[in-house]
């Protein structure tokens, strides 16, 4: 009985395996010995010039490889690298470098002395106004400038104001509020911050805390950032609006929502820095005057009506000639309101705000001026 077919197959590949590794043992000895811990590339090869492009570096000593040089500590040229020639065994030490037809190149990185590099380099004779120029201080006042679209004295004349408000729903004080202007040293620029707060006491059943701040920055950009906290509402957005180029572009901070938004005019201001323009226009009983405004990430043209002239008692008992002033706005804004403002402002050239009243959610809010600071 034969063998079966796969273990004839078996056997064939076993012999032919050893008339294989029979050959193997008969031709290595040939070749000779290999050294299995000489690398595999010889280290003028592989190594990186850390160099600095300037830097001369001296040719190599007479007589002295590549390899000897890295063995030294000293580096290899990219040029030696890429001209060397493979051994043609592991552990024979490289060839020589094969000469390069490119002449200029081997003169630049010859070494020269500092002395002769001197006299052998023509020095540019500088002038005092070109060190000038080099400074920054110099450089910047060549930058173009933009002149200002927008003029400080538009929302605010003197240099400094803060006024301090008493809130009061149904006739019980629940909190205080305040506007403070500062004019900026730099040119055209004005900050106006506005704060609402709850007292203690109110603020454990319906806590209140709104700040808004608006800069006029170089007179070409308005800056605005809304944080509010009203019950269990809170916000965290602003936007900018940049003049020029008639755009707003605007952040909800807290829900990571972005808008761009293009504007059909250069003049539009947020509520804040707009009731401040306001201010500085001549009103009129029966005359109204329209504000851009852009609040709550849209664009919202403003009228405000001018109702009529009205005696107001202050809480000190100062009573005071105003004009109540109606602005139809289309958004919430600050307090979240849910109701129309009235604004009563002293009918001279400052129209300060001494009385605010709208609504809100629990009801309708008044805000009563207690004392006012103005200052260069």
């Amino acid at each position: 009985m034969g063998l079966p077919v796969k273990s004839y197959r078996f056997a064939v590949f076993v012999v032919l395996s050893g008339l294989a590794h029979v050959a193997g043992l008969w031709v290595f000895p040939s070749i000779g010995i290999l050294d299995l811990g000489a690398p595999v590339l010889p280290m003028a090869d592989v190594s990186i010039s850390l160099r600095e492009p300037e830097t001369p570096v001296p040719p190599l000593p007479e007589g002295q490889s590549p390899r000897e040089s890295v063995d030294q500590g000293k580096t290899v040229l990219p040029e030696e690298r890429s001209g060397a020639v493979a051994p043609e065994r592991a552990d024979q030490p490289p060839a020589a470098p094969v000469a390069r037809e490119a002449a200029p190149a081997a003169e630049a990185l010859s070494p020269v002395a500092p002395e002769a590099a001197a006299a052998a380099a023509p020095v540019p004779a500088v002038s005092a106004e070109a060190v000038a120029e080099a400074t920054p201080a110099a450089r910047s006042q060549h930058l173009e400038v933009m002149p200002p679209l927008r003029k400080a004295d538009e929302f605010l004349a003197p240099g400094r104001e803060k006024l301090t408000y008493r809130i009061t729903m149904l006739g019980i004080p629940v909190g205080e509020a305040m506007i403070e202007a500062v004019r900026g040293r730099e040119r055209e620029e004005v900050t106006i911050t506005t704060r609402v707060r709850s007292y203690p006491v109110i603020s454990a059943i319906y806590p209140v805390d709104d700040v808004i701040e608006t800069r006029l920055v170089a007179g070409n950009y308005l800056i605005t950032r809304i944080r509010q906290r009203e019950g269990t509402f809170t916000g965290d957005s602003g936007f900018t609006l940049m003049m020029r180029e008639k755009k707003a572009f605007w952040a909800d901070r807290l829900r990571n929502r972005y808008a761009t938004h293009l504007l059909p005019r250069e003049d539009v201001t947020d509520i804040v820095s707009g009731f401040y323009f306001l201010r500085n226009k001549r009103l009129e009983v029966g005359q109204p005057v329209v504000l851009h405004l852009f609040d709550s990430n849209e664009y919202a043209p403003t009228t405000v009506e001018v109702l009529r002239r009205e005696g107001v008692t202050l809480p000190g008992g100062r009573t005071v000639d105003t004009l109540v002033v109606h602005p139809l706005l289309k958004t919430a804004g600050i307090f979240r309101r849910t109701g129309d403002m009235m604004i009563w402002v002293t009918d001279d050239a400052y129209k300060v705000p001494v009385r605010m009243e709208t609504a809100i959610s629990l009801g309708r809010v008044r805000a009563e001026l207690i004392s006012a600071e103005t200052g260069d």
